[in-house]
């Protein structure tokens, strides 16, 4: 997608977009905390290289963001629903 496609995406199609893994990815960032990928997928028990890719899509739909680094890797935050919408 372009930019501007989630630009004017509407919230209910946004939505419809957050399942599966990206769901369970967002589930575990709200109840983790702010962290790297790394240490989120540590917590999951899953491979970093199965949640880079689902936070990245979180960050671009608004249901994550970044909140600094640390030793060269980013940290991330979830953003609650009713803020992201």
């Amino acid at each position: 997608m372009k930019p501007v496609d989630y630009r004017n995406e509407q919230w209910e199609d946004v939505l419809k977009r957050v399942h599966g893994d990206r769901m369970l990815v967002y589930g575990s960032l709200v109840s983790v905390g702010p962290c790297t990928t790394r240490k989120l997928a540590e917590a999951m028990g899953w491979d970093v290289l199965n949640v880079r890719p689902r936070v990245t899509e979180l960050c671009q739909l608004g249901l994550a963001r970044t909140t600094g680094g640390e030793r060269g890797e980013g940290m991330y935050e979830a953003v609650g629903m009713f803020q992201a919408r």
